[in-house]
């Protein structure tokens, strides 16, 4: 092993670690300590290697995000506001995520639907047949009588040391185990509360149900011995 640790490729990876961890030997591969430097425009976060504000996840990279863009752990996503055309393009001012009570307040043409959400609607992109047809971080919500591109819950990600951290978002759950960022829980009586393609796992570990984005999970199945519920993704 380098004297410099390499980010995990997601949040699912992480909390797989911490998980083996906790019911085995602790995994070198894992876990760093004061030892261990972290690589490349990293931070510890906790007991784990994390892009810098502006880096995003790439490979196993933390690579500098453009303009408009935010870091994630699946790369630079558009910031609000924000959108791309397609991908490989840069993010452009958009009319995505757009405040909206009603079809007509969405202005721009690409976003033209006006989805309703526990706070506000907003503006989004109808009649996806995949998340492929999706821009930003959006899935596709094909259970209702018209699909659409879905935004992930708000807060999503958040770094967050407790739940009080997370507390007014829709991810109001604060994972501390591995990856300190705030995630969608409770949605094992209802998987359809979670967006677009996402899975609901239940992890008997954490004692928690936990959406998750569909990349995050491996061929179809929840990490850390996760139980995918049906009806979700």
């Amino acid at each position: 092993m380098s004297d410099s640790l390499t980010p995990h490729r997601a949040w699912a990876t992480r909390l797989a670690c911490a998980l083996f961890a906790v019911t085995s030997a602790i995994s070198s591969s894992c876990l760093v300590d004061a030892d261990h430097r972290c690589g490349s425009h990293q931070v510890l976060q906790g007991d784990l290697c994390a892009c810098e504000t502006g880096y995003g996840l790439t490979g196993n990279q933390c690579l500098a995000c453009g303009a408009n863009e935010v870091g994630s752990l699946t790369g630079c996503d558009c910031a609000v506001g924000f959108a791309r055309g397609d991908a490989g393009q840069p993010c452009s001012a958009s009319g995505l995520g757009q405040v909206c009570a009603q079809d007509a307040d969405c202005t721009d043409p690409s976003f033209s639907y006006c989805a309703s959400a526990s706070q506000n609607g907003y503006c989004t992109r109808p009649d996806c047949t995949s998340s492929a047809d999706c821009t930003s971080d959006y899935s596709c919500n094909q259970r209702g009588a018209r699909s659409f591109c879905q935004r992930p819950p708000t807060g999503f990600g958040t770094t967050c040391q407790s739940s009080a951290d997370c507390a007014g978002f829709e991810a109001s759950y604060c994972e501390s185990l591995s990856s300190h960022s705030c995630l969608q829980n409770d949605c094992k009586t209802d998987p359809s509360v979670c967006p677009g393609d996402w899975g609901c796992c239940d992890i008997a570990l954490l004692g928690q149900s936990l959406c998750l984005p569909a990349g995050e999970l491996d061929a179809g199945q929840c990490p850390a011995g996760g139980t995918l519920i049906s009806g979700s993704n």
